[in-house]
């Protein structure tokens, strides 16, 4: 497996954007293989969703581990644990807030083209569709009224 980072080329990669977010940038502590983040890039459009589960895999990954003290020496795997489960749940509102809603149909044009679009869903009711077409407006007179005939 892998292990790759250059921030030179953030803009131009996902998969450094994603190691970015999750905070694996350290060449001495390379903690998600690049596989690994290119197959979470396969399974989401999102960048930071994939860092979000990048992330959730850490935490559980470093739960796993018990925490561990020789002497004055100590390692906290439960702390990176909870930082990493942190982290995911900040990417994830991260994520939902960068979501664009879509309103279509505000324009004539926009209108036209969902009616055409026969896997749109349609909605279930129109103007009109009570009216009878029995009736024409033409026949009624002007000038007078229809009783007065």
């Amino acid at each position: 497996m892998t292990w790759t980072y250059n921030a030179s080329l953030l803009s131009s990669t996902a998969l450094y954007r994603v190691r970015f977010f999750c905070g694996d940038t350290d060449t001495t502590d390379q903690l998600v293989a690049d596989e690994e983040i290119s197959y979470l890039l396969t399974q989401t459009t999102s960048e930071t969703l994939a860092a979000a589960w990048a992330c959730e895999y850490l935490s559980r990954r470093f739960a796993r581990d018990a925490d561990k003290s020789i002497g004055s020496l100590s390692v906290s795997s439960s702390q990176r644990a909870k930082a990493f489960a942190a982290r995911a749940q900040e990417l994830k509102a991260d994520d939902q807030i960068l979501a664009v809603p879509f309103a279509g149909g505000l324009s004539i044009s926009d209108k036209q083209t969902l009616d055409a679009d026969t896997d749109a869903t349609q909605p279930q009711t129109r103007i009109g569709q009570d009216d009878n077409p029995r009736t024409k407006t033409d026949r009624l007179p002007s000038s007078r009224w229809w009783w007065q005939e």
